[in-house]
């Protein structure tokens, strides 16, 4: 059974963009097919099927850890000044890797990984002190009473 150009990416797990370098390259071969206004690109299932076991062949698995995940929804850009990109070249070409690559792999590592330097429980620490801090300046030179320097304390830090 043939499939359409959209179905056929999501099976392969690549962009359209890429399906068609894929024709182009000769690696797919691409038919047609009417639909109801106009003819429509399709592709075979056996040599889909067929193309997709060579890209898992030749993608490192390090790569592609969660196979089950679907493809992302959106895409996330930053800017970031020259010296870091600079460092990031550095870092990413000792793992085989690219500055975007090692950085998006950084962001993910940070995000999923626990807080193995204890910056999260840092943060947490000064942010308490620094509440603390605006609770006696309100109190000692600003003349606000314990009870309103209290609610202008819970109010600015969330809640609190």
């Amino acid at each position: 059974m043939d499939m359409e150009k959209q179905e056929a990416a999501d099976f392969l797990g690549v962009s359209t963009r890429t399906l068609e370098r894929l024709v182009a390259s000769g690696k797919l071969t691409q038919g047609r097919a009417r639909k109801k206004t106009r003819p429509i690109a399709v592709y075979d299932r056996t040599e889909l099927d067929r193309l997709k076991k060579e890209l898992e062949q030749a993608r490192p698995e390090e790569l592609f850890k969660r196979p089950d995940t679907p493809k992302p929804q959106e895409a996330i850009g930053f800017r970031i000044d020259r010296f870091y990109i600079k460092r990031l070249s550095e870092e990413g070409e000792k793992h085989g890797l690219s500055a975007a690559e090692y950085a998006r792999r950084l962001v993910i590592r940070g995000l999923e990984e626990p807080d193995k330097n204890g910056v999260a429980s840092e943060m947490k620490a000064l942010r308490k002190e620094l509440v603390d801090m605006f609770y006696l300046l309100l109190v000692t030179k600003l003349g606000a009473n314990e009870a309103e320097a209290a609610e202008i304390v819970r109010t600015i830090s969330g809640g609190k």
